[in-house]
């Protein structure tokens, strides 16, 4: 079963289960702040609002508690996240050609 992952601001989507939560945002047209991609860094965490997620490798950065790394997590269970910064701040502009 595909779980659901819903954004504070209203926006909710079902991601591709080989993806990490954070590869599932960026197929959302979404530029999410991030640098290592392994749960080295801590960048790109992001608050968990609601449900569980699991970690492919356990995160080397500190992890405060009710926010998660979308780098190396997928979710467990339907979600729901706060990103950093509003949906539309976060949305990749379309060129035009």
């Amino acid at each position: 079963m595909a779980n659901i992952v819903k954004i504070v601001d209203g926006y909710s989507f079902i991601p591709r289960s080989e993806h990490t939560l954070l590869e599932a945002l960026e197929h959302q047209n979404l530029e999410m702040e991030y640098q290592c991609r392994q749960g080295f860094c801590g960048c790109c965490q992001i608050n968990l609002v609601e449900g569980a997620v699991e970690y492919l490798e356990e995160p080397i950065a500190f992890v405060p508690e009710g926010k998660i790394l979308p780098c190396c997590c997928r979710p467990a269970a339907d979600i729901t996240v706060e990103l950093p910064m509003p949906l539309a701040m976060l949305q990749k502009q379309k060129n035009s050609a």
